[in-house]
């Protein structure tokens, strides 16, 4: 029977890929964290990007900052279903879809709260939830459409998003 010799060089290779893989495994563990910021961001910028293309659908979203009664909701002789009620109606629930992903991504895990500074990002979407139509979504259909972690913490944060929309803040 043969025995299986140690040599030298043997182990000496076989303690590197050990090491290499190592290595490997604990950078990659860090870097996956950093997977979802950049994620978020991308999204942010998705939004920005939809400004600079579109830039008539957002400043009709804008002329809507002060307003005080139903748009969405508003009876059709008020507010006509045509295109540009249809591009604010998906304007908004863009905001709330990257509002949502912003908020539960960063709540999964701390690394990433951190990383993506959680604390700001909240009071952005808490000053973006203040703009009346965003509001007005959000109210008539959360319950179907954000009803978990995100809704409840809307709503724990309620008297945050009730005040008065920033006309800057966007």
């Amino acid at each position: 029977m043969n025995q299986i010799e140690a040599t030298l060089p043997g182990v000496t290779v076989a303690a590197l890929a050990l090491l290499i893989g190592t290595l490997t495994y604990l950078l990659s563990r860090v870097l996956l964290a950093l997977t979802p910021s950049a994620k978020l961001w991308d999204r942010v910028y998705e939004l920005d990007k939809l400004v600079l293309t579109y830039p008539e659908p957002f400043s009709r979203f804008m002329e809507q900052v002060s307003r005080t009664s139903a748009f969405f909701y508003a009876d059709s002789s008020i507010v006509p279903r045509d295109a540009q009620y249809y591009q604010l109606k998906a304007i908004v629930y863009f905001y709330l879809d990257v509002f949502e992903e912003i908020y539960l991504t960063t709540e999964r895990s701390r690394v990433i709260a951190k990383q993506f500074e959680q604390e700001g990002w909240n009071k952005y979407i808490f000053r973006k939830m203040r703009h009346p139509l965003v509001r007005e979504i959000f109210d008539k259909e959360a319950d179907q459409i954000y009803s978990g972690k995100f809704n409840k913490f809307i709503c724990k944060n309620r008297a945050e998003i009730e005040q008065p929309a920033d006309p800057y803040a966007f």
